[in-house]
């Protein structure tokens, strides 16, 4: 006759808590997969964005916006063609910063949309 000792049973109940845990995360990264993704469509574009005007960061009536900035900082200008499933068209944007590194960031974003990017540039500014 087989004796179960104290060990083994103690690691059949970390191997069963443990298999617990796998299975709430496996439902829970399952359930947040299903709010995310709507249709098929969205489970294929999904790691790309909408190129539409109306999704591309814009900085007028933000805090970013150079008509309102007060001081000393960078001006970010980007500009070029967006491409969307055919459409083609022109933007141009521009936003004030305190300091070059946010200006810069604010270039790399704007550089995932712009397909054909004419100028994009940080440069001092004083309002």
């Amino acid at each position: 006759m087989h004796r179960i000792s104290r060990s083994s049973l103690q690691a059949a109940r970390g191997l069963k808590t443990g298999l617990h845990l796998s299975a709430v995360v496996t439902i829970a990264m399952g359930l947040a997969a299903c709010q995310q993704y709507q249709t098929p469509s969205d489970l294929l574009f999904a790691p790309g964005f909408s190129t539409t005007r109306q999704s591309i960061p814009y900085t007028y009536n933000t805090p970013y916006d150079c008509r309102t900035f007060s001081g000393s900082g960078w001006k970010a200008i980007a500009s070029g063609l967006v491409h969307n499933f055919g459409d083609q068209y022109r933007i141009s944007q521009a936003g004030c910063f305190k300091t070059q590194s946010e200006c810069q960031a604010y270039l790399s974003v704007m550089h995932s949309y712009i397909d054909v990017p004419r100028y994009m540039r940080c440069s001092p500014y004083t309002a």
